[in-house]
Formats: C-alpha cells, structure tokens, sequence
C-alpha cells in the first residue's frame, strides 16, 4: 500500500453543480486560499482503508436516498452556509454544509466517518485556518440544492507539495432515483 495515497468514499453532486461549485472555488482562491483546486468538489463521507466495493457503494446509495426522503424534501439535498470539517491526518475541507446526515457506514475498512457533510471547494490545513477569517463575504451556492447525485470511491496521491495531488475517482453509482410514490407517501400533495 503507498503511504501516499488516501482513500475516501465520496458524494458527488449532478454535473449541474459544477459550474456554481466552481464559481465559490474561484473566489477562494483569488482571496488566498491555495487549497482551493486541490479536492475534487464533492463531499467526502469516509476515509477508508480501501476502496468499497460495488456492491457495498449500491447499498451506500440506497441508504443516502433514503436518508434524503426522511428529511421531507423531496429528495433534494440542501447546501447551507460554509462550513470547515476537520480530517484527521489530512486537510479539512471547506465549503456549502449539506442537510443530509452522514449514512451509517457498517463496511470494513472505514478510518473516520464525517460527522459533517459539506461539498468540498477548498481543503485548508490545520495552520491555514485563520485565512477563512480573511475570506469575504462567499456567497452562497446557486442552485441551493441538488436531486440527482452518486457516490464513488476516490484515491486521492498526494505529492511533495502543499496541496498538490493527483486523484482517481471509480466507476460511481447513482442514488436511485425519487419515485413519484415515495414523495406521495411523504406529502399526498406532491409527487402527482
């Protein structure tokens, strides 16, 4: 195993974020955040040993979709304001808060479970966080919330220097998609 490859399993928005992901990146970096290409703009949900498997990023998928019915939103998946969520033994990662709760992951292999999930337009490291104090107003990410979205496992290489990698994201599996039935039997009136 190289010591300089880390592993994560990931949640990456539909295509249609990129754009708006890449606006809020484009700002930090121009007020001094060197981080801000570094990570893929997708919101980590594990460190892992090694990757998961197919069958076990299927499940993962099914158990988000389900959390993101629970919060009777119609299967959206809020951005809320930045947040930093700290990794240890790597960089925190910043960027828009998601309303969805971190899925159990009951799989072998996982390092640290993210608390918090957030879609990732900056990594930070730990002595850099007094720059976000410097940062100004960032606004907020537009559309504000997204259906349509997979998870994929992500090797992350990291190279010599700061913030400098190189990454690898798998074949990604989408969330099922929101039925009509499902949004009925959370609001009759929706879904028709």
């Amino acid at each position: 195993m190289d010591n300089n490859t880390l592993n994560f399993v990931i949640l990456i928005p539909h295509r249609d974020m990129a754009g708006p992901l890449r606006v809020q990146s484009r700002l930090l970096f121009a007020s001094g955040m060197s981080g801000a290409w570094s990570f893929p703009q997708a919101a980590p949900l594990a460190r892992v040993l090694r990757p998961l498997s197919p069958e076990a990023l299927q499940s993962l998928a099914s158990d988000l979709r389900a959390a993101t019915l629970q919060n009777t939103t119609g299967g959206k998946i809020n951005l809320g304001p930045p947040a930093l969520v700290p990794c240890p033994g790597f960089h925190g990662f910043f960027g828009p808060a998601l309303d969805l709760r971190p899925p159990p992951l009951p799989y072998p292999g996982v390092l640290y479970h993210f608390p918090t999930l957030v879609l990732c337009t900056g990594l930070v490291a730990p002595g850099d966080t007094a720059l976000l104090t410097d940062i100004p107003g960032i606004p907020p990410v537009s559309p504000a919330f997204f259906r349509a979205a997979m998870v994929a496992n992500l090797a992350i290489k990291l190279l010599p220097e700061n913030y400098s990698s190189t990454w690898r994201i798998g074949k990604p599996r989408w969330l099922p998609a929101v039925r009509k039935a499902a949004l009925r039997a959370l609001d009759p009136g929706k879904g028709s």
